[in-house]
């Protein structure tokens, strides 16, 4: 959605708007993170706690992002298709207001004020690094005690509040998305008789007191996370401090979570008395206007101060509100330039960054095309139009200078995995020697502290240099060089993933039950489902080099007997169905059309069998369609079953759960292999069953025209659990450890909602009634292997046509092009057992026109824009880091496909 001005809108920003209450909230307001409700309107939060409905986009203006963090990727709001950046370095100023308890009239404070000249009402927050003598942990509970005042100046203590209060304002539950759910001058509700029980330190209770107003904010409290120890080399969870802290005022705040920040609504008190200022000159005029509605001077007085005394016997201050934010950043571009003072509304989030997008200072190593050195280089800057990096590799030894930089493409690089800095980073010092990057709570150990409120072993990474040290600032405020090796990185976690870890003990005591720890901890670099396939990928079965035999004479006798009856049953079923099948050969069907790459050659897909018509097949340039005939030199049939089952088949030994499943189950396989064998899609997908083993299946695709997947093959191992249908089969792709899609992991997982690993609803799930093989092998074919695979990321769909998606896409598809040729290269050196005479034909047919492809890629074409509609006038050209890894690859695939004599190779010697 776009604002008045024509900036994207995100939620968190800070907006002005027309309020339609007449005034009551105010003229600006947070987004909320809502979805867009009737009409793509907005939610809004605002300054009192109200929340506004049905703001409409063209009636705001994006005036803050105060969300903005050192590390936090972001883009030009003005060029969001240009090139991206990392904060270094955020400063914000607040201006502050004073809400009166009655109808929340705001009475301007203080303007421009730095966070660090305030509190929260809550101290701590969940998720703050807080340092207790020689150890660092992280808030994760908060327990509150609140003091309720009553009108006639009677108080009582309610422990655990949050489970026994409630605000009598609708909007002050909105502040739980803040600091607290409570704060001085609120009026709150007890339930179940909260204040009866409760210990009273002034008056007593009456039935009458329903109703009170809060005084005063105490944690009572704190469970806290430990992960670092600066005195300790063995377990940190063995020997580390109580997690439940008592006296929470004795742990030392080092910083607050990329979640935690300042924004519209949040309540503060001033660190030292005093230490206001007078309001802006523009609030000044807003401040005499409010005056005029005022009775007198004293009240006048007593709103400045914030000085409560409404209660006979009870004062109090009342907390300030954030009114507005100013947030300026200093963001480190692509190309190695620096910006400093950048207004944040300027700027916009790019959270879903592709592998490739990387950031100067980053280290990375050489991930394919290179001299197979495991040298590291640091980034020194990239060309996002190009996709190329400049690299200055890293001296080897002490004694060896830098070799310089090197321009590469980005696709021919990865991460260095052993280096594992960002800008932000919370990181903890390692005693001299100990070369181990720790970044959990048993490998965090650092040199020991000075004191207890030393902070100096304790900082954050605010720069990447380019001789490959990081500038580390120190909880002491000293800014010091230190080699990666030197220090530990304590990994992002969110609450909930701490407290699960720690165990539902922490609940036993009745001590922490904080109703805002509902709030989870997010941080603004994290993507939307951008961990969904990574959730559903699990570790295949174990592998065992148990023969089947062995195996079942482990198992008692009855299970054992009745097994061989079972296979026995099998193996004549299969040899009956074989025998019949020898005599079966399907009808030719019709093949795609080529298309031609302007030259009068054909690109594009097709089957080994479709290659194998004649010599000239896909040779002429008119692009008619012909009538596929199976070659006399080369046949194989779309679906067969064969005698025996192939020995590199990757559940082959997979036999713990037995291996069929009855009568029902092999006349379900029966149904399975004939809507296989007259269903499949011509020349596009073959499929082998076999005999000795009905529950495995081979299948084979080939890479359709018009996606970066053109003639590839793409190789899956199918398995039938003795539990079919009513379970799903299990699938493993032939990965070669690449992965060529978000579905297809390198382990080989295959993440389908259809396979039940991955989530989904309705027709996408398995129905043993309604689901079948071919459905699963359709469904791999159509959704997997597509012309976007960017899209098939979980949640990325809703990144299409945005800035992001638009970004992504096409290096996405060049990459998975350069995967696909590797794949080609992998497979010729090591074809799938049963077809090897297929990978042969296939690439002894189909290499020339894979070649011309890559031809037309290197003269600027845009991958998947050969076959099918021509779209390259629309697409532009091909990236030059694109074409530079192609260039690489090329020779090889070269050497390969002419190592089966494939037809045409020689005139590409010099491509």
């Amino acid at each position: 959605m776009k604002d008045a001005s024509g900036r994207s809108i995100r939620p968190f920003d800070l907006v002005a708007f027309k309020s339609t209450g007449g005034g009551a909230h105010g003229d600006r307001g947070g987004v909320l993170n809502e979805r867009p409700g009737e009409g793509n309107t907005l939610a809004v939060l605002c300054v009192d706690g109200g929340k506004v409905d049905g703001v409409k986009p063209s009636e705001i203006t994006v005036v803050d992002r105060s969300y903005l963090y050192p590390g936090i990727v972001v883009a030009s709001a003005s060029d969001t298709g240009g090139q991206l950046g990392v904060v270094t370095g955020v400063d914000r100023a607040l201006d502050l207001v004073r809400l009166d308890g009655e109808n929340n009239a705001a009475a301007p404070v203080a303007g421009g004020v730095s966070p660090g000249e305030l509190r929260r009402v809550r101290v701590l927050n969940l998720g703050d690094y807080v340092v207790s003598g020689p150890w660092l942990g992280r808030v994760v509970e908060v327990s509150l005690d609140v003091d309720v005042a009553f009108d006639d100046g009677a108080v009582c203590r309610v422990a655990d509040a949050c489970r026994k209060l409630s605000s009598l304002r609708g909007g002050d539950g909105l502040s739980r998305l803040r600091n607290s759910a409570f704060y001085p001058g609120q009026l709150v509700v007890g339930h179940r008789s909260v204040f009866r029980a409760s210990p009273w330190l002034k008056g007593y209770w009456k039935p009458s007191r329903e109703r009170g107003t809060v005084a005063k904010v105490e944690m009572a409290g704190v469970l806290v996370y430990w992960i670092a120890s600066s005195s300790t080399t063995t377990d940190i969870e063995a020997s580390a401090l109580p997690a439940y802290q008592r006296n929470p005022q004795s742990l030392t705040f080092f910083c607050s979570p990329p979640s935690c920040y300042w924004t519209i609504g949040d309540r503060c008190f001033f660190r030292t008395p005093g230490g206001h200022r007078a309001p802006p000159a523009d609030d000044k005029e807003q401040l005499t206007k409010s005056n005029r509605s005022r009775p007198g001077r004293m009240a006048m007085k007593r709103v400045r101060r914030g000085v409560d005394r409404s209660h006979a016997h009870t004062e109090f201050e009342r907390p300030m509100s954030v009114a507005s934010t100013r947030t300026t950043a200093d963001v480190l571009w692509q190309d190695g330039t620096r910006q400093r003072g950048v207004a944040s509304e300027s700027l916009l989030p790019f959270v879903t960054r592709n592998v490739h997008d990387f950031l100067p200072g980053q280290h990375v190593v050489r991930a394919r095309g290179g001299d197979g050195s495991a040298a590291a280089g640091v980034v020194r800057g990239l060309s996002c139009r190009d996709r190329t990096v400049s690299v200055l590799w890293l001296k080897q030894a002490a004694a060896m200078p830098n070799s310089g930089d090197e321009i590469l493409s980005a696709y021919d690089l990865a991460i260095d995995g052993n280096f594992n800095v960002f800008y932000g980073n919370v990181v903890v010092r390692l005693p001299h020697g100990d070369s181990s990057r720790g970044s959990s709570m048993h490998e965090a150990v650092v040199p020991p502290a000075q004191s207890n409120d030393d902070l100096s072993w304790v900082g954050h990474v605010s720069d990447l240099c380019e001789d490959g040290h990081v500038l580390v600032k120190w909880g002491n405020d000293k800014t010091t060089k230190v080699l990666p090796h030197e220090i530990a990185v304590i990994k992002l976690r969110m609450v909930s993933e701490m407290l699960r870890e720690m165990g539902d003990w922490v609940h036993d005591d009745g001590g922490i039950d904080d109703a805002d720890n509902a709030q989870e901890e997010t941080t603004a670099s994290q993507a939307p489902g951008a961990a969904a396939h990574e959730q559903n990928q699990g570790a295949d079965d174990d592998d065992t080099d148990t023969e089947d035999g062995m195996l079942v004479a482990a198992w008692a006798t009855g299970p054992l007997l009745l097994l061989q009856r079972v296979r026995e049953v099998i193996q004549i079923a299969s040899q009956v169905l074989a025998r019949c099948k020898k005599y079966i050969v399907s009808e030719p069907a019709q093949r795609s059309a080529p298309f031609s790459d302007g030259n009068g050659d054909e690109v594009g897909g097709g089957g080994a069998a479709a290659a194998s018509t004649s010599e000239n097949a896909g040779g002429d340039s008119d692009g008619s369609a012909r009538q596929g005939v199976v070659d006399d030199s080369f046949r194989f049939q779309q679906f067969e079953v064969m005698l025996q089952s192939p020995p590199d088949h990757h559940y082959l030994d997979n036999t713990k759960q037995g291996i069929g499943g009855g009568k029902k189950w092999i006349k379900r396989v029966h149904k399975e292999w004939n809507i296989l064998e007259n269903s499949l899609p011509a020349y596009t997908v073959y499929v082998r069953a076999y005999e000795d083993r009905m529950d495995l299946l081979r299948v084979v695709m080939v890479g359709a025209s018009g996606t970066p997947y053109h003639d590839g093959l793409f190789f899956f191992d199918l398995q039938l659990p003795p539990t079919f249908p009513a379970a799903p089969p299990s699938v493993n792709y032939r990965s070669f450890g690449l992965r060529v899609n978000p579905n297809l992991y390198p382990s080989g997982t295959v993440c389908l909602s259809l396979l039940s690993t991955f989530g989904g609803q309705g027709a996408e799930l398995w129905s043993p009634e309604a689901s079948s093989v071919l459905q699963i092998v359709v469904s791999i074919q159509g959704l997997v292997l597509n012309a976007q695979p960017y899209y098939n990321e979980a949640g990325y769909e809703a990144q299409v046509g945005t800035p992001e998606g638009r970004r992504n896409e096409l290096p996405y598809s060049e990459n998975t092009y350069l995967l696909n040729l590797q794949t080609m290269i992998h497979l010729l050196r090591r074809p799938p057992a049963g077809f090897e005479d297929f990978v042969r034909n296939h690439f002894l047919h189909r290499g020339r026109h894979v070649l011309l492809a890559c031809k037309a890629y290197l003269e600027g074409r845009v991958v998947g824009t050969l076959g099918g509609e021509a779209r390259a006038a629309d697409q532009g050209r091909s990236s030059a880091g694109f074409r530079l890894a192609l260039a690489s690859v090329v020779p090889r695939l070269v050497e390969a496909f002419a190592a089966i004599g494939a037809h045409g190779c020689d005139e590409f010697d010099r491509l």
